[in-house]
This record gives C-alpha cells, structure tokens and sequence, in this order.
C-alpha cells in the first residue's frame, strides 16, 4: 500500500491505472482504512490511523496535496483520547455529521 486515494471511472474493469491519485507527504495519509465522500460539501474524506486523524480533502484533489482541513484529537505525534486509531469514516447526510469509529 502506498498510503493514497485512487480515484477511478464509475464503469473501470480490469487492470487500469487511475484517473487521480492523492497521494505524497504533504498529504498526511498514513494507513487510510477506509474513505467516505460528502458530495453536499464536496469533500472526501479519509480515516488515517497512522496519524490518529481524519483527513478532509476537495473532490477534485489530485497529487500531493495539503488536506484542506484536519480532525484529530490531540498533537500530531500521539494517540488521543478522542481518535486514537480511526478504523473507517462515515458521512450521516440526513444530520450532517461525520461518523468515526475509534
């Protein structure tokens, strides 16, 4: 795994490179199990354990991009009390909250 995003068409099959990838350091992805995509706010997001944080970024994002906002319970460089090892993110449209299993 290479700690990124693949983005793909809705009809791919088979062996096939990606339309878009997030992906390089300055992304802050590190063993992302899992993605949720908020199309009201135009933002997927990426449940990162490696950084014990959730990752916001533009559906258009591609490359080595910055998050456009960050989650997270406490310093960069410690498990939190509030999210300690992310495993997934959920988006609830209905009340516009982001679900986080920890």
């Amino acid at each position: 795994a290479d700690d990124s995003i693949l983005v793909f068409r809705a009809g791919d099959q088979g062996d096939v490179a990606p339309i878009r990838a997030i992906k390089g350091p300055n992304t802050g992805i590190k063993n992302p199990p899992g993605i949720a995509l908020d199309i009201k706010n135009g933002e997927v997001s990426v449940a990162s354990m490696g950084t014990h944080a959730v990752l916001f970024f533009p559906v258009t994002a591609d490359g080595d991009v910055k998050p456009s906002r960050i989650i997270r319970g406490g310093p960069s460089d410690q498990i939190a009390l509030n999210i300690g090892n992310p495993g997934a993110v959920g988006y609830d449209t209905k009340r516009d909250q982001i679900l986080v299993p920890n």
